[in-house]
């Protein structure tokens, strides 16, 4: 479904990314591990077209994404969920979760969705009119995911979205990501440093280590490499 061919990105005149290649097949849920620095967040963002390639293609469906605006990206079924969730303060959670529908064109449309993303995030019906300011970790990630499915995605990307929770908010995180690759058919992919919970969830795994694909594999395999277990599961 998404095929990732040679890419290098970066920022100004400085590489991160140095010919990247990996692909994600149709409903499933395959992970990006790495240590902080390692590219994870630049990979986010090149797939989204937040930051332009310098090289290799992206290709969604068939079709190659490098020259479009992060918008049309949106629109063709590409969905972020950015590391530290980025929601607006000042704004309820209502009105944060709208701004990810703007690819739904009637107002009909963004309620029927809406329903749907409460259905996962039943805590948020209760917040609805609360503002972002005030939430917590939990609910702010909550909104963040909720956000990203306004937009009706055909892959989800997530960028770290354990980051700062309590371990039973993880718990509840993880068991969405789950449900949204079954009950919807979702394809995603997962940025995680918590490996432990990313290989159990996720059927294929890559390691990216200096901006390059490192190791690679389904996640039963490298969740018993001794350099995985070593360098990632404490092994």
């Amino acid at each position: 479904m998404l095929k990732v061919e040679h890419v290098s990105a970066g920022y100004g005149a400085v590489d991160v990314l140095h010919d990247v290649s990996f692909v994600v097949p149709e409903r499933e849920i395959v992970t990006i591990l790495g240590a902080n620095g390692a590219g994870k967040t630049t990979l986010m963002r090149a797939l989204t077209g937040l930051i332009k390639t310098r090289q290799g293609t992206i290709t969604l469906q068939g079709q190659q994404l490098e020259s479009w605006s992060p918008e049309r990206r949106v629109r063709k079924g590409l969905a972020l969920v950015p590391e530290g969730r980025e929601l607006f303060p000042s704004l309820t959670v209502y009105e944060n979760l709208l701004m990810g529908a703007f690819t739904r064109a009637s107002r009909q449309e963004r309620e029927e969705t809406l329903e749907r993303v409460l259905k996962y995030f039943p805590r948020l019906k209760e917040r609805l009119h609360a503002y972002a300011a005030s939430l917590s970790g939990g609910e702010g990630q909550m909104v963040a995911i909720g956000r990203a499915l306004m937009a009706h995605p055909r892959v989800l990307l997530l960028d770290e979205p354990s980051l700062g929770l309590a371990p039973v908010v993880v718990d509840t995180v993880f068991d969405v990501i789950a449900r949204l690759n079954v009950d919807e058919g979702l394809t995603i992919i997962l940025v995680e440093q918590n490996a432990r919970r990313a290989l159990r969830i996720a059927r294929k795994a890559y390691v990216l280590r200096g901006g390059t694909i490192a190791m690679e594999g389904t996640t039963p395999e490298l969740a018993s490499s001794a350099a995985i277990q070593q360098l990632y599961l404490g092994g």
